[in-house]
């Protein structure tokens, strides 16, 4: 069963890892999210919605509710 899922801004969904016990990983690449294996491609998606909130923009909701 996967327990809190997280949204993230490339189109996946991160769930808790409970094996540890600390990070979350995404269920369509499966490295941790924020670690130096994630791909490029998902941390540059992240830059977007972070420099977006800089100049004023909403930014990327990662509580969001996920459906």
């Amino acid at each position: 069963m996967k327990l809190n899922p997280m949204p993230l801004p490339c189109g996946g969904t991160a769930y808790f890892d409970e094996s540890s016990g600390m990070s979350y990983r995404c269920d369509t690449c499966y490295t941790v999210v924020g670690s130096i294996a994630q791909p490029q491609s998902c941390k540059d998606e992240a830059k977007k919605y972070e420099n977006w909130e800089k100049l004023g923009g909403k930014g990327w909701d990662y509580f969001e509710e996920v459906e």
